[in-house]
């Protein structure tokens, strides 16, 4: 079984410190490059190669950890911080470890993050870059048709984005359970019964016949992810004033359009990615996170079950299920977060930054809502006159 602190001496290296990259041709700060391997200079558009990293990304022993977390008492508090380059000095909010500059753009990182036992060992790089989120965002609301028509006019904005690294924690385990149940096979039986008419006729109805199963199901969990995140700080400055700071998104985290990660495409945290970016600490620990990830992955046994009691329905007795091998990694996960205020309400939006998708809140129009609704009673009150009269 691995030893924690061993691991740990990598993970200090890699995230004590964000550093601050000059491009090798005129010198100026760089920022990474959305879908590309390099670091693009703003100005004299020359790219800077991100060297490969030698580090291995690991599973984590989830049990080792556990235990080490309990003798622990880990916090992150709200930071004021100067900046080296040019000495200005802002506050970090509690749950970033990593910003830029409000006044020279240069990266910054909390001292205080050092002092978490686990840091972000790996992370998916951007795809996509801010145009292409904005473009997708502007689509979405398009495509909202009870959305006020006022509101496509008003997308044509910017709506104040920004990107961030959102904390995740991927579980692995596999899992051996024993069930019982019943196994439901629908059978046509016909009978005989009098219709309106006072006549004998035969009819026919679905029964179902229930016969008593038991078995057993194994599976590898591979990468269950849970976000570790409550809130997205620092997606301020969206149109009109509106701001996301201490907004809660976890429900747009653990939607299903933000499910969609491929994390076979994870690399080895290094700063080049982070440079240009906001990335947030994490805010549900390691512990919290697994019982989430026990409720994925227990929903999953269960369609396992239901699949291998097999029939057209199925009924669940008893589960016991061990599981074993049960490791995780701490990732970061990029996504483009804003809000935008519109007639004195502020909407909250998410781009998945390496997919595209979106998730997010918009007004909904009253009038359309309503001629919805009056159109749907109309079809049905000609189809009961078309119909209904039929059956008299």
């Amino acid at each position: 079984m691995e030893n924690p602190n061993a691991s740990q001496t990598t993970l200090d290296q890699m995230t004590s410190k964000v550093r601050t990259f000059p491009c090798v041709s005129c010198g100026a700060k760089l920022s990474f490059q959305p879908g590309s391997k390099t670091l693009k200079c703003p100005y004299c558009a020359a790219s800077n190669d991100i060297p490969e990293s030698d580090e291995t990304v690991e599973e984590l022993d989830l049990n080792t950890w556990l235990t080490k977390l309990e003798a622990e008492h880990e916090t992150h508090e709200q930071e004021n911080i100067k900046c080296s380059n040019c000495g200005g000095a802002q506050t970090l909010a509690a749950n970033m470890f990593a910003t830029s500059c409000t006044f020279c753009g240069t990266p910054i990182t909390s001292k205080s993050y050092a002092q978490r036992l686990i840091k972000p060992k790996a992370l998916v790089p951007f795809k996509v870059t801010k145009l292409q989120a904005q473009d997708k965002w502007r689509n979405w609301i398009k495509g909202l048709w009870l959305a006020p028509s006022a509101l496509k006019k008003f997308v044509q904005s910017d709506g104040g984005i920004k990107g961030i690294y959102i904390p995740y924690w991927t579980y692995d385990a596999n899992t051996y359970t024993n069930y019982t149940g019943q196994r439901g096979d629908d059978y046509t039986e016909r009978y005989e019964t009098t219709n309106s008419n006072g006549e004998r006729v035969t009819q026919s109805r679905t029964q179902t016949r229930w016969t008593g199963v038991s078995g057993n199901v194994s599976y590898f969990h591979d990468d269950v992810l849970v976000p570790a995140s409550k809130t997205a700080y620092g997606a301020s400055g969206a149109t009109g004033g509106a701001a996301l700071n201490n907004i809660p998104v976890l429900n747009m985290f653990g939607s299903n359009n933000l499910r969609n990660w491929n994390t076979k495409e994870i690399v080895p945290y290094q700063d080049e990615y982070i440079t240009g970016f906001q990335a947030e600490a994490y805010q549900i620990d390691l512990k919290e996170g697994f019982v989430a990830a026990k409720q994925i992955i227990d929903n999953k046994v269960e369609q396992l079950i239901c699949a291998d009691i097999g029939g057209d329905h199925q009924r669940i007795g008893s589960v016991n299920t061990q599981y074993s091998h049960l490791t995780f990694k701490h990732i970061l996960l990029p996504m483009w977060v804003s809000a935008y205020l519109f007639s004195g309400k502020t909407y909250r939006f998410v781009v998945n930054g390496q997919t595209g998708e979106v998730q997010g809140e918009s007004p909904k129009s009253g009038w359309k809502i309503f001629f919805l609704v009056m159109g749907i009673l109309a079809v049905l009150f000609i189809f009961l006159v078309l119909f209904g009269g039929k059956h008299r």
